[in-house]
């Protein structure tokens, strides 16, 4: 489930420091290793194929701005979702290129970009994929997926049928969805986690070391959509950090780190943890990096050290809100805009006040162009939870004072390792209790034919020995019963006790309260 409060994309560039240097592009700017050739999968997916889903509003919306967000920086793509009425609007340069979200597309569109991975491999080219969801998410049972509109995409599936024969050298997912957390681990009894089989097996894509993750939840929340974006909340940050206000140190690369700082300040200042996103960042073990920008910067916009520090907003002509972010006074930006037929707005969130951006030239410097008032009044309050998203600025402190939650931590497995000797008697004990069951059973049925015999006896002296003999049997099938229980509840017991501290856990909300164990299982 999701519960969800063109085509221009822009790339921000953040510089490390308020001295001069030379813009990105420039051959001073750009780094010694090429950048890598890139391909992204975009699916965007409004109606689940489980028909007791409620539809969302934005999530095709989010795919067509990723997918143009991904073009405006060099990559090769594939778009599929199903674009309603508004987003045919104000998205027209997606439309040629959108497909249905369905699985005989998705598959069509995973052999087109395998072939190209593989032209690049050839070209000696680095391939880098990214496969980029914004829909619903769900589990069954013990199993997470993602739904397309005619099919569900578990885990060893998006592992086999996508990464696998994309085949590239690393593999980027980023994935908007409630329940998104379960694609790196699973629930257990009282809200414990443990590995959910279907999104991250153990032996799957949690522990390959070419893949990163980049998830819209550490927990089991709602991910949400808001109107004031039309887009999902965490996809929206997430482009606003990619189009580059997340590169802190401007090398033209944003990282895993530089990218969960940006989305954790955008969401500090809102107390309500419900709409507060937290974001799942594990980078792949081959690197850190999670997108190079340094392939899309054809025109950019300067917002430099001396600019105020403020929330601002870029939009298009066509209302389109492609980015937001907050920057600090004495640390420029480099925002790097696509080629773009309507106009572009950078507005300032604490007035309104805007700057219209000329078309057509190739730097365009924040402090030559004048405050102008806004081209609309307000419409109405905001939500007042997601009003608050980058009230806070996006500055040193904030990436140098940034944590990872600790079932985040790239240098923490993704379920906590079983003792191999606890593996061997879980083993032992799961085969004992195998023997004794069929032993049990046989005991069982050998008592019950001397029973019958015993009730034919032709004599008494034979029926007594017939009990006897009828006794140690039962006495013996027993035993093995029991054997084979107490076997069974000692393999449960080493395969499944915590391998970490166990404590209460509980919780209260919309009129109930559950209590627990927490530990990991």
């Amino acid at each position: 489930m999701k519960a969800r409060f063109g085509s221009v994309v822009v790339v921000g560039l953040a510089l490390a420091s308020a001295t001069a240097r030379a813009a990105p592009g420039s051959s001073d700017a750009v780094a010694e290793e090429a950048p890598p050739a890139m391909f992204a999968l975009v699916v965007g997916v409004n109606h689940s194929v489980d028909p007791q889903m409620p539809p969302l509003r934005y999530a095709d919306d989010d795919a067509a701005r990723y997918e143009a967000l991904f073009r405006a920086v060099g990559a090769h793509t594939r778009l599929l979702t199903s674009l309603d009425e508004n987003t045919r609007r104000i998205s027209p340069d997606a439309v040629e290129r959108a497909r249905p979200p369905r699985r005989a597309e998705l598959d069509r569109a995973v052999a087109e970009l395998a072939e190209e991975v593989a032209a690049a491999r050839l070209r000696g080219r680095r391939p880098v994929f990214f496969f980029v969801y914004a829909g619903h998410g769900n589990v069954a049972g013990t199993e997470a997926y993602l739904a397309l509109e005619d099919a569900r995409l578990t885990g060893p599936e998006i592992e086999r049928a996508i990464i696998d024969r994309v085949h590239a050298e690393t593999t980027h997912l980023v994935v908007d969805a409630c329940y998104s957390y379960f694609l790196a681990y699973g629930r257990g009894p009282g809200g414990a986690r443990r590995e959910l089989h279907g999104f991250a097996p153990v032996e799957g894509l949690a522990r390959r070391d070419d893949v990163g993750l980049l998830l819209s939840t550490t927990v089991a929340r709602e991910s949400h959509e808001w109107e004031g974006f039309q887009a999902g909340v965490f996809s929206h940050e997430v482009r606003s950090g990619l189009y580059g206000a997340a590169d802190f140190d401007g090398d033209g690369q944003v990282s895993y780190r530089e990218l969960a700082a940006f989305v954790s300040r955008a969401n500090a200042a809102i107390p309500n943890e419900r709409f507060r996103p937290e974001v799942f960042a594990r980078p792949p073990r081959n690197g850190g990096t999670l997108l190079d920008l340094r392939g899309g910067a054809s025109r950019r916009l300067l917002v430099g050290a001396g600019a105020a520090a403020d929330h601002y907003l870029l939009e298009d002509g066509r209302g389109v809100r492609l980015a937001d972010f907050h920057n600090t006074l004495g640390h420029p930006l480099w925002i790097v805009l696509g080629a773009s037929d309507v106009p572009l707005y950078l507005r300032r969130a604490s007035d309104g006040r805007e700057v219209t951006l000329p078309l057509g030239l190739p730097l365009v410097d924040l402090a030559e162009l004048p405050l102008e008032p806004p081209r609309f009044a307000a419409r109405g309050a905001a939500h007042d939870a997601f009003s608050l998203i980058f009230v806070l600025p996006f500055d040193a402190d904030a990436l140098a004072s940034y944590v990872a939650p600790p079932s985040s931590s790239a240098d923490l497995p993704a379920v906590a390792p079983l003792p191999r000797w606890r593996k061997r008697a879980a083993l032992g004990a799961a085969l004992l209790c195998g023997v004794s069951a069929g032993a049990a059973i046989l005991l069982a049925a050998s008592a019950h034919d001397l029973s019958i015999e015993a009730r034919a006896a032709p004599s008494q002296a034979q029926t007594a020995a017939l009990d006897d003999r009828l006794g140690t049997r039962r006495d013996w099938a027993a035993a093995a019963g029991g054997l084979a229980a107490s076997s069974a509840i000692a393999a449960g017991l080493f395969w499944l006790w915590p391998t970490s501290t166990v404590r209460p856990a509980a919780s209260v909300g919309d009129g109930a309260a559950s209590v627990g164990l927490g530990g990991r299982f």
